[in-house]
């Protein structure tokens, strides 16, 4: 079962590279990429206002020096700015941490297709090639479905995590005789 999931997973990316990547996409990246842009430019505009507030902060700091504005309105304001500043500086590392795991993502789908182009065709199961594919494997309690005896099998790859093909949903039925995966 193992080594039929890789080679289903590894035909698709193979055969049509195109598909597969859209597959993933569907699954992992649609909404993610999205979401990145956004916060890509939320980021950028937090940024610059961070920087606006150490500017401003400045201003009124030598206002107050100067004596052009009272020290109990200067203290107001600046913490006002520190607090802005701050739920800024939280937000910012924030979205950088969200961008970077993102771009990760992104990586790890060329790694795993270098490593697709590496097994590709592959026959018959190694330890090697379990352990350059394969994350982890989850097999769940059986159950009985009308008569059959039904055992999901998750199966986790390494840099991309489960992929759940249109025609494989994870599960593996059997009959009453036969061993499970």
């Amino acid at each position: 079962m193992v080594l039929s999931r890789i080679h289903a997973v590894t035909t698709l990316l193979f055969d049509d590279v195109c598909a597969f990547r859209e597959l993933l996409r569907k699954q992992q990246f649609e909404e993610a990429e999205k979401a990145m842009k956004q916060k890509k430019l939320t980021l950028a505009q937090s940024q610059k206002r961070i920087a606006d507030l150490d500017r401003i902060f400045k201003r009124i700091y030598e206002d107050d020096i100067a004596g052009n504005i009272s020290h109990d309105r200067f203290l107001k304001l600046s913490a006002e700015y520190e607090a802005e500043q701050t739920d800024l500086q939280t937000k910012v590392a924030i979205f950088q941490s969200e961008i970077e795991n993102h771009e990760q993502d992104k990586i790890n789908f060329e790694q795993f297709s270098a490593l697709v182009r590496k097994y590709v065709g592959i026959t018959e199961l190694t330890p090697t090639i379990v352990n350059d594919f394969i994350k982890k494997i989850i097999v769940h309690a059986p159950k009985k479905v009308n008569g059959q005896r039904t055992q999901l099998v998750q199966i986790f790859f390494n840099f991309i995590g489960e992929v759940n093909l249109p025609e494989n949903t994870g599960s593996e039925t059997t009959d009453k005789n036969s061993k499970t995966a």
